[in-house]
C-alpha cells in the first residue's frame, strides 16, 4: 500500500509540474503577428500573405498525400482567393477578437 501511495504522489508531482512547464512555453510563431520593440504590431499585409501561402502550401501537400479531393482543393482555393481580396479591400487586421471579451457585450451583461 505504501508503495502504491509512493508511486501515486510521483505520478501526481510529475503531473503538476508538467503543467507549469506547458505555461510557460510561446506559441508558435505562425499565430503571431509581428510586433516592433514597442508592442505595436507592425508589417500586418507582409504577415497575413505569409500565412496564406503556409496555408496554399499545406493545401497542396494534403493534395499530394491523397487527404483532400482535387474539388475539396479547387474549394480552398477559391476560399483562399476570397480572403486575400477582403483583406486588401478592408486592411489586414487579424480575425477573431475584437475587445469584448467572452460573453461581455451579450444580452445578460446589459
Amino acid at each position: 500500500m505504501k508503495k502504491l501511495l509512493g508511486i501515486g504522489a510521483l505520478v501526481l508531482s510529475l503531473g503538476i509540474g508538467s503543467m507549469f512547464v506547458y505555461a510557460d512555453t510561446d506559441k508558435p510563431s505562425s499565430t503571431v503577428l509581428p510586433q516592433s520593440s514597442d508592442g505595436v504590431i507592425d508589417n500586418r499585409e507582409s504577415w497575413f500573405k505569409e500565412k496564406m501561402g503556409w496555408r496554399k502550401d499545406q493545401v497542396k501537400q494534403a493534395l499530394e498525400d491523397g487527404l483532400i479531393t482535387e474539388e475539396q482543393s479547387k474549394k480552398w482555393e477559391e476560399h483562399f482567393t476570397y480572403m486575400e481580396k477582403f483583406h486588401s479591400e478592408n486592411g489586414f487586421m487579424s480575425g477573431g477578437c475584437h475587445g469584448n471579451g467572452m460573453m461581455r457585450g451579450s444580452r445578460w451583461n446589459r
